[in-house]
């Protein structure tokens, strides 16, 4: 089964801050529609790595069946670290880098690579039909006041309703 997983996030340049994040993961049926699922992610204080290293988590989670899955995502240090293979050396190593030190975000690492192990990865910052619309949700969520410091906002019109299966 072939996946595109689309990740989005507030971020422009380093920093700690308070963001939002969005997720897509597509799925095109035989007949050529689209089977999409999705939501936000907010959060008080995190960095750009942070965030796309926990929205990539959460999309690789919902797959049930093994994928090969096209990940678009700008995150320029997920990106270097997937297409340059720095995970399967850190994962080997004790999560430990080429300098010698521990990684930041090992954790979160460490959580994506088990859920890696199970599909077919293909990493690019590609422009994709999703962007525009993730990043007006992204903005209009980021202009709310939210209650916790954490939330993952379901987004239901990115979540396609499930076919009933014919008996």
């Amino acid at each position: 089964m072939n996946v595109n997983i689309y990740i989005e996030t507030s971020f422009k340049g380093p920093a700690i801050k308070r963001a939002v994040g969005a997720w897509i993961v597509e799925y095109i049926e035989r007949d050529g529609t689209p089977n999409t699922r999705g939501g936000l992610i907010y959060t008080d204080r995190t960095s750009e790595n942070d965030l796309a290293l926990c929205l990539i988590e959460k999309a690789f989670s919902i797959l049930t069946k093994t994928c090969c899955a096209v990940v678009f995502t700008e995150c320029g240090h997920v990106l270097r670290t997937m297409q340059n293979h720095w995970l399967a050396r850190w994962r080997k190593n004790g999560w430990i880098n080429g300098k010698g030190k521990l990684i930041r975000n090992a954790g979160a690492w460490n959580r994506c690579a088990d859920l890696f192990d199970h599909h077919m990865t293909e990493w690019t910052d590609q422009w994709h039909t999703y962007r525009q619309e993730m990043q007006r949700r992204i903005r209009k969520e980021l202009d709310l006041e939210h209650a916790f410091e954490h939330e993952e906002i379901p987004v239901p019109e990115w979540n396609t309703p499930k076919r009933e299966r014919k008996p």
